[in-house]
């Protein structure tokens, strides 16, 4: 196998040889790279190739040569495309690499980092990365996560480029890149590898192997620039580089510490705070700093932690929301966040009292800003310069290193500007510190001083942060920025700055450690690139007589003289330290510090490299063309060591080369498990952050951090038999070691897998890595991590993923901002849909017959069947009922009622009946109508509603589906004749000028003034006739129009103010009119007003209208309702009262000349008058049978038609209160469902799945896949649009006079006027074949109303909710579950609530089978890449013993297969005991059947217990129970509860707050099965709190009101359902005594407790059997109580958020919002979350809370104390209450003037802003009706200026109906 590897260089040199020249390729791309690169280019593209040259010298020049000539060879290629791939080992260098290629070739570059959310990605998005860029820049982690998942193929690179190459050893992502992957590609398909590094040496290796071990991890050749060349030549190889011969290094020495004492800070802080965890951590880094620093450098640690301690305090939650909890007794803990603080305050008391303002000193000063030169652009030290010291009162407290170094800077400070250096040292803290002494020293001012910090482990807990504020990485970017432009000029570093950062200006580096290894010297000294710069060491003072004895190399920088060192230390003798700070021990040297020998075995480390390169250049020579001499490796010790260490574990320690071997034979070599689909693997060194990842994406709470548990257990080593490494070596025999171990993985209680325990290993390491790979394994072939090895969220959702995701979003912007698109199923967006009409109201398809006239064929009316039915109609102001016919063109169904509110309106009863009165048409039988007959019916029809609506309807004879006609006298059928002549007679009442009239008094005539409304003559006026000034004639008051639409209560319209001003403007126009001649003018009827001289003295009639009320379909509002009735003779508008001196009181008049006498009778118009709304509701509920007969639903006619109408329809009815049901229902049964199909998902995945079922964007998909929007009944009741059933009958927008009232003064047309008139055929179908009328008051099409209408696609989506509602209340559990098959929300295969039993003891038994097949697998599959007798060894090795793998679960099965043995066997009660199972079964009422499902209840997810599961798949379903009876209970509720109601008590109802205070009152809590210290802190700091809150509310009352409240609410337990105990005789408890009201707004509990109850719930539901009525009985015996006291006994007061909302609503103003923040002051700990409430941008309250939920409510709370509301009861209470504030009047000045008042009357803009709307809307809607009479005027001819500006305005201001010109 180690052949094929070792010979694919000759292989791609083949390859590339054949193909472009290197020349022209380097023309092509434009580069000029220098003659050495040049060399090193030709030699990387020969073979695999590892560059080593120092840092500066253009490696990564290159790199981009090949990069460029590989993508020119692709472009010119035919082949599948491949890419190019740039490694970095940091983000930093990514971002750098990626604009250096992209500036130096013409290659699309993409930039890719871990923070961009790569883990998330899926194949397509990594498709479409690999289609969009030629070069990917990234981290090598990101293509190891790629490579391993199988979203990338390492086949699919070309060049794979690593830069920073020496760190391919270990477990690095570099090597396992080419272990994992590279090495098992075909050898054709692999990339070529490119790699970087400025030294290869390990620490640990010798330079040969060191070499040796990079060449055969990066299968490659090392080559670098021939080193035996002199400097001369070096130098002109690399002339004209930015990059001098290299640095002068010289080493500086400097005296050991004295034994400094410790500070007196620190024994301060010690004796007062020693139990913080900050001053721990800070006494064990005290001495590491005292020596190193000094006790200058240990005070300034502490203020830097202390400041890091105040910062971190300022971040941290808070522990509860109640302020009493500070005060609790038992806070003693070192790690209680109170206490901490409590620390914090002390430390910076003693930090003050030490160090004064030092510690304060932060942010900008003005003074620094106006005396600096050049301004620090680091606030902090900015400010901290205000505070220096001079170096002579500091430098006895400084450590002699630190003392040295600031010697070495002073050289600088004549010429400052000069100075670019970085100081490298080892600790990060220590970093940061150095940075806070130069700046505290007055001598360097002109230091501009930062750090750069790596990313701390997180394991490491450390808080050394930079000094910057922000992260680490945009610290550090920071800090670059400023050191390149100037800003800065010196920076203390880390190792992080050795490499890949790029500083061209550096010119002084300075080692204050010294390095650890050759590789890192080497890397720091190039660093310095700019000519002269000066590389220094500082190494502890030397020994003269071992000076003198050591050997030191030449190339070793040499020590400075004595000459420089004593003036640095001119007034050394000036230096006296302090007796008090030196105890009087020897100096020593610190651990951590090397010395100068140290510092000479890395030289001479690097000497040995250089030594080797020229013994490969004398064994392997190679020259270019241009005499540039090419050292490379590549002979038979590449090979050699490749053979020996090719397949081993990979490690740096040179002791574990043996482990190795034997681990190659024993167990590892060639375990790779790959996934077929993706190629995705699983190795030892994937393995574990596989399972992490998997643990990571399991479902948790706020409380734990779940994560696998690794346990090693340590055994002896068994005896090793001899094994073959290899056919052409000898035998090795394989090492005996002392214990071997084997781990066992422990993976948290809600994991498919439980327990895994490893094979035998020879160290922990590879015993972890091992366990972990059977894990991942066995997490895979259960389903719990996909083929691409992610956690599955869901498996079913990928093609829906696929389907939503957006195709041109870039993978390399994550974060853009999402293109606003259109939300399927919300509120706002909407669309227009059909209405649908009733069946029985559908004429049969005509036939075609042909026209007698033109020939052609064409539909028309034939005989047909219509079914008859008698409607008997009583309005309640008449004595008798009216019948009439009514006929249908299909039957209806028998049992259709029709409810109607008519009695409401009855005065004789008292009170106010408001019960529906049931109207049931009668089935008379069927009749044959033909042409003439339904002619005959269709005008009886028209003429009938003509009284009732005043508007003419026209017909369609192949549409009509609904006529009426009169009864006739048997009672049996129509009388055809009384309905052809009823109406015959319509001559006008006037007969002579001697006519007595008097007998008209009481009749009825037809006003064709008034558009034909029916009316009564009251009075005959003799003395006045159509001449006399009437100026308040036909005044009106629109009482009617209150009864046509009424709103409901609390409801006012928007443009009420706009229809007031509308109609006194109406008013006044008909003051201007002074005549009754004039205004028939103004109507357009003069042409049947007589001549003068016969109209003269014909009195006029003073008339009343008939009051009709047309809307009985709802319970009209009391005040409307008095509001409508009044006197006729007070119903003249009071803006248009008569002059004073009028003959006549105001009211209506009509002349005998245009009126006709009604053959109607008033009490058969009033009966009649029912026929609008009766026809409404009647086509409601035949809407509603059929949606019940499409989808075959258990449920009544009237809660369908309830079902589907909304809230727009302003009727009885809505279905608000279904749905909110509904949803319930729908949660409970989709959970049910998902809970039995599923029992392997977790509860994420039942969650995620439950989302898209229940989600409103799949409810409108199934609403509209079963056509039900156009079954929706959203039409409000308008009589303008008030029709017979069907589609047939439109509304014309006139009355023709002359069809009210046959007139024989009628003027005939002008011949002028003639070519303008044509006779209107809609009139002829009335009967009226002689009628004339103006063209252009004539439409071309009548009025179309009630085809379409706008519906949300939330009301639609909403509709599936409220038939589960209405089909559960109707059906029960069985019906809802049924309604959910019918609607699609659940399978067909869901027959019966019992199939859910069924099905789950089915799939448990499969999940069974399925894990015992997984356990008894006896050995693994083992993927050797060779045949080999070690494989074969190895496979009958690997028998693995049965408990090596737990599952969680009792895999007994009842026929098990043969052989198959269970893997665990528990008790019944597994954790709990007999005694404990009894008080839970007992409190309960249950026994449970099977008591491991009440141990998975009570188990919460970090439970260590392997025998139970978590209780989250429990209490995923207890929640949907829960929610589904608390839902039905506030339906039930009498009087029953609005919509928005039932939410608000529901959500408290159903709070995770209430929930815990009921397990808690019951003492369930302490059965709790976890493994968290923090769960259990939680749970105890609840009790606490909750107890002091019952211990305070019992304080605060007198014993007589709480011996009163026990008294009246004491709770009886209610009969338990399956087994009784002597306990049921003892005498009751009150466990909720002392309780306080909304105790759960008080005290915040955990959410595991809430959710222990709903799993407990959840528990006994699957026990039972999925038995509904025994989740309900123990609901009712543990919930149901504690509702019944503290909610629905009217304890429950509207929640303070809510109220403030409905206050200020209520007040006028909708612009109220709420406004978070935190405390300035950080150690306001358990209150310092602030919130504002906030009205248009002012706040007009504010308060505190230990949580942004809390501090909202107090908010509110303030608001509602400060303006005096008191809060109505939630349930019942009058919500218009909140809206009764009693004015303040100690500080108001207007009397009468609330505090609410004084708050929003400055500020809110509301009012204005509403009329300013209804304005414009009004506005918008006068234009458009001007613009539609001027369009009608148009389409008709040239009309008359005066007559056409006169109706205009008429029309217009008077607020006439659109039609009332006649």
């Amino acid at each position: 196998m180690l052949e094929a590897h070792l010979d694919t260089a000759s292989v791609m040199d083949t390859t590339l040889a054949t193909d472009t020249e290197p020349a022209t390729a380097l023309e092509k791309s434009g580069l000029t790279p220098r003659d050495y690169q040049l060399a090193l280019f030709h030699q990387a593209l020969r073979s695999n190739s590892i560059v080593m040259l120092e840092t500066g010298t253009g490696k990564t020049l290159v790199a981009v040569m090949l990069i460029e000539w590989f993508a020119q060879r692709a472009a010119a290629g035919s082949g599948r495309r491949k890419v190019r791939v740039f490694l970095n080992n940091t983000v930093a260098l990514v971002h750098q690499q990626a604009r250096v290629i992209g500036d130096n070739t013409a290659q699309t570059v993409h930039a890719y980092v871990g923070a961009m959310g790569l883990d998330e990605w899926d194949e397509t998005a990594w498709t479409r990365t690999w289609a969009r860029a030629d070069v990917l820049v990234m981290t090598h982690q990101v293509l190891l996560n790629a490579l391993r998942s199988g979203h990338a193929r390492i086949s699919d690179i070309d060049l794979l480029v690593f830069d920073e190459a020496h760190h391919a050893r270990g477990s690095h992502p570099y090597m396992l890149i080419m272990r994992e992957f590279y090495d098992h590609c075909a050898p054709n398909d692999r990339p070529h590898i490119f790699g970087m590094t400025a030294s290869p040496l390990n620490a640990h290796q010798s330079a040969q192997a060191s070499v040796h071990h990079l060449q055969a991890s990066l299968d490659a050749s090392m080559c670098t620039v021939d080193l035996t060349a002199d400097q001369s030549s070096r130098s002109k190889q690399i002339a004209g580089s930015d990059q001098a011969a290299g640095p002068s290094a010289v080493c500086y020495e400097y005296a050991l510490p004295p034994a400094f004492a410790p500070t007196p800070l620190t024994t301060a802080l010690e004796a007062a705070c020693g139990s913080a965890k900050v001053v721990v951590r800070g006494l064990r880094t005290a001495p590491v700093i005292l020596a190193l620093l000094g006790p200058f450098g240990v005070d300034q640690m502490w203020l830097y932690y202390l400041r890091q301690w105040h910062r971190a305090a300022a971040l941290r939650p808070a522990p509860s929301r109640n302020a009493v909890a500070s005060a609790l007794p038992d806070a003693t803990a070192a790690d209680d966040p109170l206490l901490d603080i409590a620390y914090l305050k002390s430390a910076l008391e003693l930090a003050r009292a030490h160090c004064g303002a030092l510690l304060d000193a932060v942010s900008d000063n003005e003074q620094m800003l106006a005396t600096e030169t050049v301004v620090h652009p680091v606030p902090q030290l900015r400010a901290l310069g205000l505070h220096r010291r001079p170096w002579a009162d500091v430098r006895a407290q400084l450590s002699p290193q630190v003392n040295r170094l600031l010697g070495i800077l002073l050289q600088w400070r004549d010429r400052p500007t000069e100075l670019r250096g970085i100081v490298f040292v080892g600790r990060r803290i220590t970093v940061v510190l150095l940075a806070y002494v130069v700046t505290l020293i007055a001598e360097f001012d002109f230091v501009r001083a930062d750090v750069l910090l790596g990313a701390a482990l997180k394991q490491s807990g450390s808080i050394d942060r930079p000094i910057r504020s922000g992260s680490v990485r945009t610290a550090n970017q920071l800090t670059l920025a400023d050191f390149a432009d100037g800003r800065l000029n010196l920076v203390f570093a880390t190792q992080v700055a050795e490499e890949g950062v790029d500083i061209q200006p550096c010119n002084l580096v300075i080692r204050f450690d010294m390095p650890k290894t050759a590789t890192s010297m080497i890397q720091s000294r190039g660093r310095a690139r700019m000519p002269g710069s000066q590389f220094i060491v500082m190494v502890p003072q030397v020994d003269p007589e071992l000076k003198q004895s050591l050997d030191v190399p030449a190339s070793a920088a040499p020590l400075a003289s004595e000459e420089v060192l004593s003036a640095m230390d001119a007034d050394a003798s000036e230096l006296i330290v302090p007796e008090s700070q030196v105890t009087g021990e020897s100096q020593t040297l610190p651990e951590h510090q090397g010395s100068y020998t140290d510092y000479l075995r890395l030289v001479r480390l690097e000497d040995c490299l250089r030594d080797w390169c020229r013994a490969e250049a004398l064994v392997n020579p190679t020259t270019t063309t241009d005499s540039t001499n090419i050292i490379v490796s590549s002979g038979p010790a590449h090979q050699e060591y490749g053979r020996m260490h090719y397949n081993l574990r990979i490690d740096d320690s040179p002791s574990t080369e043996l482990e190795e071997m034997w681990v190659e034979q024993g167990d590892k070599q060639g375990r790779i498990y790959t996934i077929v689909s993706t190629q995705a693997r699983i190795t030892y060194m994937s393995a574990v952050p596989t399972v992490h990842s998997y643990v990571q994406h399991l479902p948790q709470d706020q409380l734990c951090k779940l994560q696998p548990i690794f346990d090693f257990e340590q055994v002896a080593q068994p005896k090793q038999p001899t094994v073959s490494q290899t056919k052409k070596t000898k035998k090795a025999k394989i090492p005996t070691h002392n214990a071997l171990f084997r781990c066992t993985i422990t993976l948290p209680s809600n994991a498919a897998v439980r327990r895994v325990a490893g094979p035998l290993m020879p160290n922990k390491r590879l015993a972890k890595q091992a366990a972990a790979y059977r894990a991942a394994k066995k997490l895979h072939q259960l389903g719990a991590i996909d083929d691409n090895l992610s956690p599955i969220a869901d498996p079913e959702d990928e093609a829906d993923q696929a389907a939503n995701k957006d195709t041109n979003a870039k993978p390399t912007e994550p974060n853009a901002k999402p293109a606003s698109r259109k939300v399927k199923g919300a509120r706002s967006s909407t669309d227009t849909y059909d209405i649908a009409v009733a069946p029985a109201f559908v004429q049969p398809k005509a036939l075609t017959q042909p026209d007698m006239e033109s020939g052609e064929m064409a539909a028309k009316y034939s005989p047909r069947t219509w079914h008859l039915y008698l409607l008997s109609l009583h309005h309640p102001s008449t004595d008798s009922p009216s019948q009439i016919v009514f006929a249908s063109a299909h039957r209806m169904p028998a049992d259709i009622s029709v409810p109607l509110f008519v009695n409401q309106f009855n005065a004789a009863i008292e009170p106010r009946d408001t019960s529906a009165t049931i109207f049931r048409p009668k089935y008379l039988g069927s009749q044959v109508l033909d042409q003439a007959q339904f002619d005959i019916l269709a005008q009886f029809s028209s003429k009938i509603f003509t009284r009732m609506i005043f508007m003419m309807l026209t017909w369609n004879e192949l549409e009509v589906g609904s006529l009426l006609a009169p009864l006739n006298a048997e009672g049996t059928g129509i009388d055809f004749e009384f309905a052809q002549s009823c109406f015959d007679d319509r001559s006008i009442v006037y007969q002579d000028s001697t006519t007595d009239y008097s007998s008209l008094v009481g009749t009825l005539i037809m006003d064709a003034l008034d558009h034909g409304r029916v009316k009564i003559v009251e009075q005959v006026c003799d003395t006045i006739d159509i001449y006399s000034d009437l100026r308040a004639y036909h005044s009106k008051k629109a009482s009617s129009d209150l009864l046509e639409n009424p709103q409901p209560d609390g409801m006012d319209s928007d443009d009420g103010c706009m229809v007031a001003k509308k109609k006194q403007k109406g008013a006044k126009t008909r003051l201007s009119v002074k005549t009754m001649a004039k205004w028939t003018d103004v109507k357009r009827i003069n042409r049947i007003r007589p001549a003068r001289e016969i109209a003269t003295g014909v009195p006029l009639f003073k008339v009343r209208n008939i009051s009709l009320v047309y809307n009985y379909l709802t319970i009209v509002p009391q005040s409307i309702l008095s509001s409508a009735y009044v006197e006729d003779a007070q119903e003249t508008s009071n803006a248009a009262k008569v002059a004073t001196g009028a003959a006549f009181p105001d009211g209506l008049y009509t002349s005998p000349f245009f009126c006709a006498r009604e053959p109607m009778d008033s009490a058969t118009i009033a009966n009649l008058s029912l026929l609008p709304a009766f026809f409404m509701r009647l086509n409601q509920l035949l809407l509603a049978y059929e949606v019940k007969k499409k989808l075959a639903l258990p449920v009544q006619v009237q809660t369908v038609r309830e079902a589907i109408t909304s809230s727009s329809a302003n009727t009885d009815v809505c279905y608000e209160r279904l749905e909110t049901l509904g949803d319930s229902v729908l949660k409970y049964i989709a959970s049910v469902m998902l809970f039995v199909a599923y029992p392997d998902a977790h509860e994420g995945i039942l969650t995620t799945r439950r989302g898209r079922i229940i989600c409103n964007a799949n409810l409108f998909d199934l609403s509209t896949r079963f056509k039900l929007p156009p079954y929706i009944i959203s039409q409000t009741f308008v009589k303008r649009d008030v029709r017979l059933p069907g589609r047939g009958w439109h509304r014309m927008p006139f009355i023709p006079a002359k069809w009210i009232c046959m007139s024989p003064f009628f003027k005939a047309l002008s011949s002028t006027e003639s070519s303008n008139t044509e006779t209107s055929e809609d009139a002829k179908s009335l009967g009226d074949a002689d009628l004339t009328v103006p063209k252009k008051q004539l439409p071309t099409e009548p009025i179309v109303v009630g085809t379409t209408r706008m519906l949300s696609e939330k009301t639609v989506a909403d509709i599936i909710e409220s038939l589960l509602g209405a089909s559960v209340c109707d059906g029960g559990i069985n019906g809802a579950l049924a309604a959910a098959r019918a609607l699609g929300v659940v399978d067909n295969g869901w027959t019966c609530w019992s199939s859910f039993a069924s099905v789950w003891r089915s799939n448990m038994a499969a999940r069974k089978r399925k894990m015992v097949q997984l356990s008894n697998m006896r050995t693994e599959t083992i993927a050797a890449t060779t045949e080999s007798q070690e494989a074969n060894d190895l496979l009958q090795e690997m028998k693995l013993d049965q408990s090596d793998v737990l599952f969680g679960l009792d895999l007994s099965v009842s026929n098990p297969q043969p052989g198959s043995v269970a893997l665990q066997h528990k008790s019944d009660s597994a954790g709990l005991s007999d005694m404990a199972t009894a008080q839970i079964e007992d409190t309960l009422g249950y026994t449970f059947n099977d008591r491991a499902l009440l141990v998975e209840a009570l188990t919460h997810c970090s439970s260590l217990d392997v025998t139970s599961s978590s209780y989250q798949r429990l209490e995923f379903l207890g929640d949907a129970v829960l929610d589904f009876f608390l839902t039905k209970r506030y339906y039930d509720h009498q009087p029953p509860l609005n919509p928005h109601r039932m939410t608000l008590v529901k959500h408290v109802a159903a709070s995770n707050d209430l929930f815990a205070i009921v397990l808690v009152c019951n003492g369930l809590q302490k059965h709790v099965c976890h493994g968290s210290v923090t769960v259990r802190d939680a749970i105890h700091d609840y009790e606490l709190r909750l107890k002091h809150a019952r211990k305070v509310w019992s304080q605060r009352h007198s014993n007589e009101e709480k011996d009163h409240r026990e008294d009246s609410a004491t709770m009886e337990r209610p009969a338990k359902s399956r087994r009784t105990s002597s306990s049921s005789e003892k005498s009751s408890i009150d466990i909720y005594s002392d309780l306080p009201p909304e105790v759960w707004d008080a005290v915040r509990a955990p959410k595991v407790l809430g959710d222990i109850l709903e799993s407990l719930v959840g528990a006994v539901f699957v026990d039972s059997g999925m038995s509904h009525e025994t989740a309900k009985s123990v609901y009712e015996r543990v919930l149901s109580p504690f509702l019944d006291r503290f909610v629905d006994s009217g304890k429950l007061s509207l929640h303070p958020v809510i109220q403030t909302l409905l206050v200020c609503q209520g007040w006028g103003c909708d612009a109220v919002s709420w406004e978070n923040g935190t405390d300035s002051n950080p150690l306001e700990y358990t209150n310092r979350y602030v919130c504002h409430v906030v009205a248009h941008g002012q706040r007009i309250s504010t308060s505190t809370g230990d949580s942004p939920r809390h501090a909202k409510y107090n908010a509110a709370n303030a608001l509602l104390t400060a303006i005096g509301a008191s809060a109505p009861n939630a349930l019942d209470g009058d919500l218009n209450a909140v809206h009764n504030l009693s004015a303040d009047k100690a500080t108001s000045g207007k009397p009468g003037e609330t505090a609410l008042d004084k708050l929003l009357k400055p500020i809110c803009t509301c009012a204005e802003r509403r009329l300013a709307e209804a304005e414009q809307r009004a506005a918008a809607e006068e234009k458009k009706k001007r613009m539609e009479i001027e369009q009608n005027n148009t389409s008709g001819g040239i009309a008359d200026a005066e007559d056409t500006t006169l109706a205009t305005d008429v029309k217009m201001s008077d607020n006439i109906e659109e039609g009332e010109l006649v």
